[in-house]
């Protein structure tokens, strides 16, 4: 079920938010337990490589408090082994052996003992590893091991409850007809969104966006091809907005999309990308009532809220939509 992560890194989506303090709060725990140097649960990206999603807070580890880079899929670190084996792997102490020799977690942070175990989600597709370092050999008790696995199968039970969770929002909230959001799925992300960005002092930039002349399409060559139009647009919407934007069907032949912005640029950008993607449509319906020789075009509008963020969503979308309706007008 891994098609259901909606981010190149689960720790960016929302979705997992709860999970990450009680994750925070087993490392910890894991950590003090073994008395080691460092725990981590680190997040593996088969086309990216490695990402710490949580690191322990105890003061010997370096890492405490910071936000580690991204390592990439080639370097020579421990959790490549549990990655490659998919399987726990053990190395009470790698100094002097030179398989580790250019390995920068013990040349450079110190690191000698590693032992990690892999988490998997429910198709057995690895998600990453739980693990612990240590700047001095050890020597772990089966006990030991047995609770690094044990604080493991509570991560993969969290990775279970969140893939349930976007099934669920994939069947109540998406859109049949283009896989887009559809308005509750919209309203629903877009709430988040406007709460990160109040917190955060981020700028909101909205979206409104209508398939011009949909009775047309649905009078002059069918209810089919009226479909296939509404289709093109949203594909066009997928493939022109950031993956941090968020976007949705929200009525019959109206879209919306929302993100942060740094001003209406952000968005006008946007906006140019969708119509040129739509220039390169080509429909083939072949119950179409005749031939169709052009490409689906849109009205946009756009607004932005900036900090401090006062309105509301409903507001905001208000406010977007009147843009919308002054460009559909300007073509009249």
């Amino acid at each position: 079920m891994v098609q259901f992560k909606t981010r190149d890194w689960l720790v960016d989506d929302d979705a997992i938010a709860p999970s990450l303090e009680k994750w925070q709060r087993a490392v910890d725990l894991m950590t003090e337990l073994l008395g080691a140097t460092a725990g981590f649960i680190v997040e593996y990206n088969d086309r990216i490589g490695y990402r710490s999603v949580i690191a322990s807070q105890n003061d010997t580890n370096p890492y405490a408090g910071r936000k580690t880079p991204i390592t990439g899929l080639d370097t020579n670190i421990f959790c490549r082994q549990v990655i490659a084996q998919s399987g726990t792997f053990y190395e009470p102490d790698a100094r002097g052996k030179p398989e580790w020799a250019d390995n920068p977690e013990l040349t450079e942070d110190g690191f000698c003992s590693y032992f990690g175990v892999p988490v998997t989600w429910s198709n057995g597709t690895i998600f990453g590893t739980i693990c612990v370092f240590d700047c001095k050999p050890t020597q772990y008790s089966d006990t030991l091991q047995k609770l690094i696995e044990t604080i493991r199968d509570l991560i993969e039970a969290d990775l279970r409850l969140y893939e349930q969770f976007q099934i669920m929002r994939s069947i109540s909230l998406s859109d049949q007809l283009t896989g887009l959001n559809n308005r509750a799925g919209f309203e629903m992300l877009a709430q988040q969104k406007i709460r990160i960005a109040k917190r955060y002092h981020h700028h909101i930039g909205l979206i409104f966006i209508d398939l011009d002349n949909m009775k047309h399409w649905n009078d002059d060559f069918g209810h089919a091809a009226g479909d296939a139009a509404l289709k093109a647009v949203g594909t066009a919407i997928t493939a022109s907005i950031r993956e941090v934007d968020i976007c949705g069907r929200i009525g019959g032949d109206e879209f919306a999309i929302l993100g942060y912005v740094r001003n209406r640029g952000d968005l006008t950008t946007i906006i140019t990308r969708i119509r040129n993607a739509l220039l390169a449509v080509r429909l083939v319906v072949p119950s179409s009532k005749k031939p169709i020789h052009e490409t689906p075009k849109i009205s946009a509008g756009a607004a932005v809220f900036f900090d401090p963020i006062k309105e509301s969503l409903e507001t905001m979308m208000d406010m977007a939509d009147q843009e919308m309706y002054r460009d559909k007008n300007r073509k009249r």
